[in-house]
């Protein structure tokens, strides 16, 4: 039988992302706990540090709100599939990939100005994440008897990824293209994603 066509637990793969998650967010906060530790006796007051690491508080509640929210996301969507496929696996190796290396970028953000690069690589990150929830979701609904005896994908899972991919898309483009100006602020597209799910709506893959 072919390895594509063969159906295994999903549990162990959910797991395991769950624990890289959980790691990667806790990454985050190892800056601000380096900045801490560098203190001397003549440490400044506790306002004038955190002033002066705003940068570094900003990006760690950033990537530590993203990265909960691509977890969630994809624990949502593999509540409904007990049973994966290959595809499936290499997808959200993928998709751990991303999650892993965002500390990364979040820490290069912090000590660079916005520029083309900085904002490409924090955005293709996210945009890589999000891609692969998007073809999870989007697989997960071509194969219903992956749902097993549970519900199969909702249309509105494919749809809610596939917007914040466009949005993720969106935003890394005009940051970077506009980075001296706009830069990180692009992000901020990402709130317009459901003006992008009403046209979208009951169409193909998202009825």
């Amino acid at each position: 039988m072919d390895e594509t066509s063969t159906k295994t637990s999903s549990e162990r793969l959910v797991s395991f992302t769950d624990a890289v998650a959980a790691i990667a967010m806790t990454l985050l906060v190892l800056p601000l706990l380096d900045d801490i530790s560098e203190l001397t006796d003549d440490r400044p007051p506790l306002g004038e540090l955190i002033s002066e690491h705003r940068a570094e508080f900003g990006a760690f509640l950033l990537s530590f709100a993203v990265i909960y929210r691509l977890w969630w996301a994809h624990h949502r969507l593999f509540s409904h599939l007990p049973l994966i496929r290959t595809p499936m696996v290499i997808l959200s190796a993928l998709w751990t990939l991303s999650i892993v290396f965002l500390p990364i970028p979040t820490g290069i953000i912090t000590a660079y100005p916005a520029s083309p690069g900085t904002v490409a690589l924090y955005g293709g990150t996210l945009t890589l994440a999000t891609g692969c929830l998007t073809l999870l979701s989007w697989y997960g609904r071509r194969h219903p008897a992956l749902s097993g005896d549970r519900s199969v994908v909702p249309p509105d899972y494919t749809l809610g990824n596939f917007t914040a991919f466009l949005g993720q898309l969106l935003a890394t483009a005009v940051g970077a293209a506009f980075s001296d100006t706009i830069g990180f602020y692009a992000f901020l597209l990402q709130f317009l994603t459901p003006l992008l799910e009403r046209p979208l709506r009951n169409r193909g893959p998202f009825s």
